[in-house]
C-alpha cells in the first residue's frame, strides 16, 4: 500500500514539475505580451512560485496528508433496499394492518405515524423522519450508507405510504388488474420453464408429479408494487418497489422471486428496437397481513409462513 502511496506522490512531483515548465513559459509570454512595466510579470511571477512551492510542500509530507478514506458500505442497493424496509416495517405503524390477536394490534398501534393528511414537511411527519434517521444510521450492519441514501429511501416510504392511502376505489381496481395480470404472466413462464423450476424446488410433500407449482400462481398470491425511483450507479432510474406479504414462506418468495427472474431475462433477450425496457424490482418493504380467505384452503402449508 506504502508503495502505491510513494508512487502517487512521485506522479504528483512529476505533474508539479510539468506545470512549473509551463507556468514559466506562460508568464514570459505574459511580460512580453501584457506588461512592459514588469509589474504584472512579477506579480504573476510570485503567484506561480508560490503556488508551485505550495504544491511541492504537500507532496513531500506523503500520505500523513493525503485524503482520508471514506467508508462506504460494500451492500448493493437491492440489500441496502431490504434491510431499510425490514427496519419500517419494525417501526412504522401500518394502517392496514388487521389481526384478532389484541397484543399484535396494540404492537402495530405503538409504532411511529405518519401523518398521512399532512404533506412531508409537516412537524409530525418531520419527527418521524428524524428519528428513523437517527436509528437507520446507528445500525452497524448499514455501517458506511450515505446519508442521501437513507433519507432519499425514508422519503420515498411518506410518498408510498401517502399515495396509497389516497388511492381512490378506481386506481385500487387499476392496481388489481394489473396484480392479475402480473399472475398470468409468471403462471405463463413457469409453464414454459416448468421442468427446470420444478427440479430447483425440489418435491414437497402433496405436490403433483408434473407442473408442482402451478396452483401457487394466484393474483391474491402476487405482491403489490409501485413505480418510483432508486439511485443505481449514482444515476436515477425508474424501478418497480415491490411489497411481499408476511404471510408468504420463504420457500414461497424463493419459487415467485425465480419466476421473476427468468421471466426478466426472456425480456432482455427477446428486446427488439424500440422496446420498453422492463424495470428493475426492488423488494421495498414487508407488507403486514394474515393469508387471504381465498388462499388458506388452496395453498400448501409449506408456502405459508407460520410465524
Amino acid at each position: 500500500m506504502f508503495n502505491k502511496v510513494n508512487n502517487n506522490i512521485n506522479g504528483v512531483k512529476d505533474d508539479i514539475a510539468a506545470v512549473n515548465s509551463n507556468m514559466a513559459a506562460f508568464k514570459n509570454r505574459m511580460g512580453v505580451v501584457v506588461d512592459t512595466s514588469g509589474k504584472t510579470h512579477t506579480a504573476f511571477a510570485d503567484f506561480a512560485t508560490a503556488y508551485a512551492n505550495n504544491q511541492t510542500r504537500m507532496a513531500s509530507l506523503g500520505p500523513s496528508l493525503m485524503p482520508s478514506y471514506v467508508p462506504q458500505t460494500s451492500l448493493s442497493d437491492a440489500e441496502v433496499s431490504v434491510i431499510i424496509s425490514e427496519i419500517f416495517a419494525e417501526k412504522l405503524w401500518d394502517w392496514k394492518f388487521e389481526s384478532d390477536n389484541p397484543a399484535l394490534v396494540a404492537e402495530n398501534e405503538s409504532k411511529k405515524k405518519w401523518n398521512l393528511n399532512k404533506k412531508i414537511n409537516h412537524h409530525d411527519n418531520i419527527a418521524v423522519i428524524n428519528y428513523l434517521k437517527s436509528y437507520i444510521s446507528a445500525q452497524t450492519r448499514l455501517a458506511g450508507t450515505h446519508p442521501w441514501v437513507i433519507s432519499d429511501k425514508i422519503k420515498n416510504r411518506y410518498k408510498h405510504s401517502h399515495r396509497t392511502f389516497h388511492e381512490s376505489p378506481e386506481q385500487k381496481a387499476k392496481k388489481n388488474s394489473k396484480g392479475r395480470a402480473n399472475s398470468r404472466t409468471l403462471q405463463s413462464t413457469y409453464m414454459d420453464n416448468w421442468v427446470a423450476i420444478d427440479a430447483a424446488m425440489g418435491y414437497k410433500t402433496g405436490n403433483p408429479v408434473e407442473k408442482a407449482y402451478l396452483k401457487l400462481f394466484q393474483k391474491d398470491a402476487m405482491s403489490d408494487g409501485e413505480s418510483d425511483i432508486e439511485i443505481v450507479d449514482n444515476l436515477p432510474r425508474w424501478c418497480l418497489h415491490v411489497a411481499h406479504p408476511t404471510w408468504r414462506s420463504e420457500e414461497f418468495n424463493r419459487l415467485l422471486t425465480m419466476v421473476d427472474d427468468i421471466d426478466c431475462t426472456h425480456h432482455v433477450l427477446n428486446a427488439g428496437v424500440g422496446t420498453k425496457p422492463r424495470m428493475n424490482r426492488y423488494p421495498a418493504t414487508l407488507l403486514p397481513c394474515s393469508v387471504p380467505a381465498t388462499l388458506s384452503q388452496s395453498l400448501p402449508r409449506w408456502a405459508i409462513n407460520d410465524e
